[in-house]
């Protein structure tokens, strides 16, 4: 929890200017925020590499990015994917550009440097993992010091991929307690050259699309938490899909994974244990983070069963097991089903376009039985063709990326996985096809190999609905979402109660917030008086015990700039404060910084002013630090 001193802020002139007709009808303002990325599972770790402030880079291995990222794949068996990335193989003999350093007291360190030129993110992939006793392995890249991947004496698995990290350099280091054979095998390294959208550091998603969060996703709270970003392995190309958990009659939480089967319909059997799964990765509101959220992530799966041919002649399914149990900490929801075949009239599906964060899109009109790719109904049809509405937030629709992601009925139960179609930002009115359910079940085959019914009906109940589940229904689960996580000094922030179970009472904890304690179902509005970042806790009670959630640094109560659309001059409202430390950096458009100023003179009134007019027209992000608080704000200059 970081937090800045009390704030003495001329209340009166900051109001004044929000109120003024002039500042409403002329100015627009965002707030922009950092987000550390933390992975579970494998976590993003804490400790720092005894490498981290090593600028040595003189035994560099660099690699360079061949394929045309980004282009297209399409064959008439198979609908159309985006080539996100390649691999390039690691020989041994490229291992021997790491050095070794004795950093005393027994410790020694092995150190590898990796740069591609071209890529703008990268990923490794190890095999033959086998750490001992007090040894450990960092992964992690010198441009964001809160990502840096520990594998050590806690980690199950001998084989698997990494998430990606924003960068082109790619550090791995060994420490140990003497010079010895490394404990794993470098097999590839993953590379993209393909970045976020102009305005953001991460993700392509097309303008329309909607975030999970939304009202349009407010029935969907526990259903979100089924569904999974996938970075997929093809032997040596990279590929985005998204999945989702799903229930089976044992209601046991076995970590069954069901998606499109054309994603990675050529993958080995060793390219699945490397395959990764990016659960929770999602804005905590409505808005389309500038900087990349936190995601919890599994690493590795089996192949159970899948379609055995093209979409045209089977339903495009694939069904994985994670390879390991969902840990309690991700608020895991195992999806709920309908094998019926009944046509819905309305419903939603959750998806990661692009590889974007989470998105949703709604149809307002039933789903009509067809073929692939095909206009005419046909009531023994083995897909569902779906036209997307448009909703309170916008035209939502999927993109390349969304493929194997779930389609949900007005009850919430998956009908379906994504196959593709002709739906997009700029054809938001053209359809898409999703693979039945109903069909998945047991029509691909009669073996266990191309069918569900085995696997998802293990009990062999005959059950046509099931529901989903977050396992335990006689406990109480805290839980809870907030109106907004970002307010200006003088704000407030409603808070609303998710907790389930038969709950007897509510303690709520609200860090600088006014009140600070509440007892209530629903605490209302909570005022924010001072900068900085606030923690959240939630303790619900019953019969039996209790349970809490605590949102560490949940609330950025953060100071207001003016105007975002300037022709020179900008305006931050501050507060009246005396900071150790205030920075103010502007970075330009390719997120290069190009001005930084030390202890800025900040006025009477608690206003600090810059004057961008020495600079071309663009987008620009001002970052100010006080006191290792940082605030982002997004300014585009029109000259």
């Amino acid at each position: 929890m970081l937090v800045i001193r009390k704030i003495k802020l001329h209340m009166k002139s900051l109001f004044e200017i929000i109120n003024s007709g002039n500042f409403k009808k002329t100015f627009v303002f965002s707030f922009l925020l950092f987000f550390s990325i933390i992975l579970s599972a494998q976590t993003y770790s804490t400790d720092n590499p005894p490498g981290r402030n090593n600028r040595d880079n003189s035994d560099t291995l660099r690699i360079e990015v061949n394929a045309v990222i980004g282009s297209t794949i399409k064959s008439s068996e198979y609908p159309q994917t985006m080539h996100f990335g390649e691999t390039i193989e690691i020989t041994n003999e490229s291992l021997t550009n790491g050095k070794w350093t004795y950093l005393g007291n027994e410790e020694y360190v092995w150190r590898l440097v990796i740069k591609s030129e071209k890529a703008t993110a990268l990923n490794a992939y190890f095999s033959d993992v086998r750490i001992k006793n007090n040894d450990k392995v960092f992964v992690y890249t010198p441009k964001f010091r809160n990502q840096t991947l520990k594998i050590d004496t806690h980690n199950q698995s001998t084989r698997f991929g990494t998430s990606l990290f924003y960068d082109n350099i790619l550090v791995i280091e060994f420490v140990t307690d003497a010079v010895k054979d490394l404990p794993f095998n470098l097999r590839e390294i993953g590379a993209t050259t393909l970045g976020g959208s102009s305005d953001r550091d991460f993700g392509g998603a097309g303008f329309c699309e909607i975030s999970v969060n939304c009202p349009e996703g407010d029935a969907f709270s526990l259903h979100k938490n089924s569904v999974s970003r996938i970075l997929v392995k093809q032997g040596s190309s990279l590929f985005w899909c998204t999945g989702s958990l799903i229930n089976n009659t044992q209601k046991d939480g076995t970590p069954y994974f069901l998606t499109a089967n054309h994603c990675g319909n050529e993958s080995s059997l060793d390219d699945y244990s490397d395959w990764v799964f990016d659960f929770n990765f999602e804005s905590p509101d409505c808005d389309k983070p500038v900087f990349e959220p936190e995601k919890n992530t599994i690493y590795g799966s089996k192949l159970l069963a899948s379609a055995p041919g093209n979409v045209n002649s089977y339903s495009d399914f694939k069904l994985l097991l994670l390879s390991q149990e969902m840990p309690s900490e991700f608020k895991p929801y195992y999806i709920g089903w309908d094998r019926s075949g009944t046509q819905s009239a309305k419903g939603v599906c959750i998806h990661h376009p692009q590889g974007d964060i989470k998105m949703i899109s709604s149809y307002l009109q039933p789903l009509t039985s067809t073929d692939y790719h095909s206009n005419s109904e046909d009531l023994s049809g083995k897909y569902w063709r779906v036209n997307w509405s448009e909703t309170e937030s916008g035209h939502g629709v999927t993109e390349p990326g969304s493929s194997g992601a779930p389609i949900y009925n007005e009850q919430g139960l998956l009908t379906g996985t994504l196959t593709g179609g002709d739906a997009s930002c700029s054809f938001q009115d053209d359809p898409d096809w999703y693979g039945k359910f109903s069909y998945h079940w047991e029509s691909n085959g009669s073996d266990s190999s191309s069918q569900l019914k085995y696997w998802l009906d293990p009990l062999n109940t005959g059950s046509v609905q099931l529901n989903g589940s977050n396992l335990d229904s006689t406990s109480v689960t805290a839980d809870f979402s907030s109106s907004s996580t970002r307010v200006t000094i003088g704000g407030a922030i409603e808070f609303i109660n998710h907790s389930q179970g038969n709950i007897t009472g509510y303690k709520w904890f609200f860090e600088g917030g006014e009140p600070l304690t509440s007892d209530k179902r629903d605490p209302g509005i909570i005022s924010y008086y001072f900068a900085g970042k606030y923690d959240v806790k939630l303790v619900v009670e019953s019969a039996n015990g209790s349970d809490s959630i605590t949102a560490t640094d949940y609330i950025n109560v953060e100071s207001l700039i003016f105007p975002s659309v300037t022709s020179g001059k900008i305006t931050i409202v501050v507060g009246d404060i005396s900071p150790d430390k205030i920075i103010a950096r502007v970075y330009s458009p390719n997120r290069q910084m190009i001005l930084e100023i030390n202890n800025p003179t900040i006025s009477d009134s608690g206003f600090l002013s810059l004057d961008l007019s020495p600079f071309s027209s663009g987008t620009y992000i001002i970052v100010l630090d006080l006191d290792g608080f940082e605030q982002a704000y997004k300014v585009v200059l029109v000259k």
